[in-house]
């Protein structure tokens, strides 16, 4: 008995000296491709739960396995990495490669045409490029005639301008930016979407609801944001020829150049014309405007491991005509309809990461100046403005502790300076704008979805503006829930602002003889949004679907009304004594075949 109690005793002592061997636990470090330290990365035995974050050295501690296993490493910026761990191996060194972007946009040009991100916080539809060649187009505004999630309407007849509508509400509600700046306000708001040729488009990116702070008090009802080509990733050399028995033609060219180093540069032109002068109701008026446009955009792009930059100048010419086909008997003349629009605009990015030798820390510039000309007659009414521009913002990223915790701070400014006329009436104004964000974010990770399944983030913005003289708060909460990879439910809240541009937004009034009747303690519109989506994806057969359904409601404190029932002989601009409200509810259904 004895000598069975030591066997056992000495099989046990065996067995543990071999299972401490084995449960030694694999350390290691994580860097980027410049041997810097990451801190915060995710570090997880794949299709396990065991993982680790790594500390303020990059290092990590995990459970070693007993067999060869793959360990897989993420870090926001970076493309996650997986390593094959062998028996025994107790050490290992691990680095990753960085994607890095002035701006956090991803465009997805292959897989959905249109599909609803299921990885941002936001709900965020995109729409890549190959979507975009399914409409004979076109310019921004006629990009969207394939897609659900906004209406695309003429503002008027008599000028031809189209008009996005979102969840319900005009055009105006919604903030319209080039690769996350802001840009065709005031003035030239109207024509927004028709500056921005189909031809220049990388993707397009709706934010439904209550968007991020980071951009300013607007956008009530989202942001829509229009990347362009990039010199480095289009073609030498493109053109595209395009017309119609609509009287329609279009041309554009492309001419791209790799410089020396790491500078690219690119020249993008666009000229179109429409001359279908016709009269289908036979009201002796043109049922459109003849149009022609003059496009021009030079870019310069710089990139190196630590920052990158971009210079970008556009100018443009745009002409429109229309009205009446013949005299009216017993009258003499034509009613005719004539609008001119020059604009310049000149813009500039620089970014920097690994501020102070820390990878998560960045900083990024952006600064914008542009002059824009609007002339325009309607039979005896006579419209002038001129609106010079300057946007300034300087963004600063880093972490708190680990990455599931970023934080963003951003001051900036924005000036506009409007000389506006209608006939003998003067609109002119003058509106400053500083002010300053900040955002929170936190990410809490999930190492079996091997993402985050919980994101909130919180942001705050303060402005101080002039014409108005108030200060404005702008508090803004969204949030995402993954039930799994392909079950996703979000919420939005925020608060927004818009300053008005009545004369420019309502432009067609002046084909009329009704008066003009502005109220004069007009103010700020002022309205809140609140959303909730739902986004589920799955198979059908061969083909990989995905189901979202959106719901919104926006409440107006003050919303300006634009009142042409009130009297016959005139129009009147008031703010509404009283809560106005809007709802939304789009269901839809996209899919792809796979295989």
């Amino acid at each position: 008995m004895k000598n069975i109690v030591v066997l056992l005793a000495g099989l046990f002592l065996y067995t543990h000296s071999l299972f401490s061997q084995t449960a030694a636990p694999l350390t290691g470090m994580v860097t980027n491709e410049n041997e810097e330290l990451l801190i915060g990365a995710s570090v997880f035995w794949k299709d396990t739960k065991q993982g680790a974050v790594t500390d303020t050295a990059g290092r990590f501690s995990l459970p070693s396995r007993t067999a060869e296993a793959t360990l897989v490493i993420n870090y926001i910026g970076y493309t996650p990495a997986e390593v094959q761990v062998l028996p025994g191996e107790n050490n290992i060194w691990v680095e990753v490669s960085g994607i890095r972007q002035l701006q956090q946009v991803t465009v997805n040009g292959a897989g959905f045409d249109t599909h609803v991100s299921t990885l941002e916080t936001r709900n965020v539809e995109h729409i890549s490029s190959k979507e975009l060649r399914k409409a004979p187009c076109c310019n921004l505004s006629e990009s969207f005639e394939t897609n659900g999630a906004v209406d695309v309407n003429y503002a008027n007849a008599l000028t031809g301008v189209k008009e996005i509508q979102m969840l319900g509400l005009r055009g105006v509600y919604s903030q319209f930016m080039v690769e996350n700046r802001p840009t065709m306000s005031g003035i030239a708001t109207p024509f927004a979407f028709e500056y921005v040729p189909g031809t220049w488009l990388e993707g397009i990116q709706l934010a439904k609801g209550a968007s991020s702070v980071k951009n300013g008090f607007a956008g009530i009802t989202g942001q829509i944001n229009a990347e362009l080509v990039k010199p480095h990733l289009d073609k030498p050399l493109f053109v595209n020829v395009f017309t119609s028995t609509e009287g329609r033609g279009e041309l554009n060219v492309h001419l791209n150049k790799k410089g020396k180093g790491r500078i690219s540069n690119g020249l993008l032109l666009h000229g179109s014309f429409v001359e279908n002068r016709w009269d289908m109701n036979d009201d002796n008026f043109y049922d459109s405007p003849s149009r022609q446009q003059l496009n021009g955009l030079y870019r310069v792009f710089y990139e190196s491991p630590a920052m990158c930059a971009q210079f970008n100048v556009q100018a443009l010419t745009d002409r429109r005509q229309g009205g009446q086909i013949s005299p009216i008997a017993g009258k003499t003349g034509l009613f005719g309809i004539d609008q001119n629009n020059d604009r310049v605009e000149v813009w500039g990015k620089v970014g920097y990461e690994g501020i102070g030798g820390k990878p998560y820390n960045q900083l990024g510039n952006m600064i914008s100046a542009s002059w824009h000309r609007s002339n325009a007659l309607f039979g005896p009414n006579s419209y002038a403005a001129t609106q010079r521009s300057f946007y300034w913002q300087s963004l600063y990223q880093t972490i708190i502790g680990t990455t599931d915790h970023k934080f963003v701070v951003a001051p900036s400014l924005q000036y506009d300076d409007i000389q506006e006329t209608v006939n003998e009436g003067d609109l002119s104004r003058k509106e400053a704008v500083p002010g300053a964000m900040v955002e929170y974010t936190y990410s809490r990770p999930n190492l079996e979805m091997e993402i985050p399944d919980l994101v909130v983030v919180l942001g705050a913005r303060v402005d101080w503006n002039s014409r108005f003289d108030r200060l404005l708060f702008t508090p803004r909460m969204s949030a995402k829930y993954n039930f799994s990879q392909k079950s996703i439910a979000r919420i939005s809240v925020g608060r927004g602002f818009r300053s008005p541009n009545l004369m420019a937004e309502n432009i067609s009034l002046l084909a009329s003889n009704q008066i003009l009747n502005f109220a004069n303690n007009l103010g700020l519109e002022e309205a809140w949004n609140y959303g909730v989506n739902f986004t589920q994806s799955f198979k059908v057969a061969r083909r990989d679907a995905t189901f979202s359904v959106d719901l919104y409601r926006t409440d107006f404190e003050q919303q300006i009304l634009v009142d042409v029932d009130q009297s016959p002989t005139q129009v009147s601009f008031y703010n509404v004594d009283g809560k106005s409200f809007s709802n939304s509810f789009l269901a839809s259904l996209l899919y792809i075949q796979t295989g």
